[in-house]
């Protein structure tokens, strides 16, 4: 039961917890001045190293967290600290005539490849960060429903109609994600880097093994290799790879926004030496998006992604994997979204042959027909192509099959999300794998492979 206090008793405890505030806030100001007052006072032994507005101080050529909390923060300004996702008064540039042409040998399904010119003995690539706008998916159009047979009784039970959605986003040569560029071991790269984003930008080199003033990771503090790339300036990055490996490329400069923007793409290195030959070699990135209604900017502050692709792409828009019988097939996967991601492939086991890290040795190389690839992390599966058929190919997370999960009726969901198929053509094109009576013979048996 509330104790019942009388007006007197309650004007005068307030009137004293407000004077005793006013005291406790006039004594935080005269120590916060007087510490200013003794900082102004002081002389940096070194006027080559800038203090930075972090609660750090330098102790010799490290920096220590203080001991003090006398740092002020700044305030925001609306009017400065924001920028437009596009600029509507400038024009972007094509794609370069590099665009399109396949000189090396990964299809990153539903995207175009980057080639490269030659300077001596550099192979030179060109990306342009720019604003993009694409269709994630054009969704269950009329045309789509012309393959269903959904006739008869299915009828009551058919596919849920659902819709495009475009993506108003950043990219790189026009597309997002941005192209897939290739290379070998031993090789010297240079690649040249225009900013047409409103904002800086500079590109991370994800998990190779180059110099530090070459990493992309940029910002204004004095242990950043470099600044970021202003909007209308270039910059070129050049090293050798000492690797061999599936790795990516990303936004190296306000990383959250950039990146969910769709600022990345994926970089194949390849052996100088293959351990055997691979027919089918294929690279696929996941990423995820949320949106506004009605928006197709991605909303950048939500957890909740309720769009995940392959490719930038879904269903039905992204194409099929298509592989002979007896191909020898590798799939490789980089994952630049929120979360992880446990990707299945039906009818099949896999064996996993590399990480970030590059190739697994032999020894240690395992089979699955699930793998797991967290955020950051690239994963290679190889697999010989003996059972033919259109199988699965998709992220075990049920949410991320489907597209724009929301509190209705749901009625039968088409697949979408991160979703495909590893489409497998039979030996005999006579042989039709959906017949019960179709000739079939095991040839999983790895230690024949």
């Amino acid at each position: 039961m509330a104790r019942k206090v009388s007006r007197r008793n309650f004007f005068a405890t307030t009137a004293a917890a407000i004077a005793g505030s006013a005291a406790a806030i006039k004594a935080h100001a005269e120590d916060v001045t007087a510490k200013k007052a003794i900082k102004n006072a002081l002389t940096s032994e070194s006027a080559e190293i800038p203090e930075p507005v972090l609660p750090l101080s330098l102790d010799g050529n490290s920096y220590k967290l203080k001991m003090e909390d006398a740092l002020e923060p700044l305030p925001m300004d609306p009017a400065r600290d924001s920028f437009p996702r596009v600029d509507m008064n400038r024009s972007y540039s094509m794609p370069p005539a590099t665009m399109g042409r396949q000189m090396g040998r990964v299809q990153t399904i539903g995207q175009p490849a980057l080639g490269y010119e030659m300077d001596g003995n550099v192979k030179v690539f060109r990306l342009i960060a720019q604003p993009i706008e694409t269709n994630i998916t054009y969704g269950f159009t009329k045309e789509t429903y012309t393959l269903l047979d959904e006739s008869g009784p299915y009828e009551q039970f058919r596919y849920r109609p659902t819709a495009s959605k475009k993506l108003l986003g950043w990219g790189f040569n026009g597309i997002c994600p941005g192209p897939t560029l290739e290379a070998f071991e031993g090789d010297r790269v240079r690649i040249i880097v225009r900013n047409e984003l409103p904002q800086p930008t500079s590109i991370h080199w994800h998990g190779f093994k180059i110099p530090f003033a070459q990493d992309g990771a940029t910002g204004y503090f004095p242990w950043n290799a470099s600044r970021p790339i202003l909007p209308g300036d270039e910059q070129t990055y050049e090293f050798t790879l000492h690797q061999s490996g599936t790795l990516m490329y990303h936004s190296g400069f306000n990383v959250l926004v950039q990146e969910g923007m769709g600022l990345a793409g994926m970089f194949i290195v390849h052996p100088k030496k293959e351990e055997h030959p691979i027919d089918c070699d294929i690279a696929i990135l996941l990423q995820q998006w949320n949106f506004f209604p009605g928006n197709a900017a991605p909303n950048l502050m939500s957890m909740e992604a309720k769009i995940a692709t392959f490719n930038g792409k879904t269903l039905p828009t992204l194409p099929m994997i298509h592989c002979k019988q007896g191909d020898r097939v590798r799939i490789r996967f980089g994952n630049l979204s929120l979360l992880s991601h446990p990707i299945h492939l039906h009818g099949y086991d896999f064996e996993v042959v590399g990480t970030t890290g590059g190739p697994i040795p032999k020894t240690a190389r395992y089979r699955e027909s699930t793998i797991d690839i967290a955020p950051g992390q690239t994963r290679d599966i190889e697999l010989v192509a003996w059972n033919p058929g259109t199988w699965r190919l998709h992220c075990h997370v049920l949410h991320h099959t489907v597209n724009m999960m929301a509190n209705a009726p749901m009625g039968i969901m088409p697949p979408e999300g991160m979703f495909t198929y590893l489409q497998v053509e039979p030996r005999n094109p006579n042989d039709n794998p959906k017949s019960p009576d179709a000739p079939w013979k095991y040839e999983g048996d790895w230690s024949k492979i």
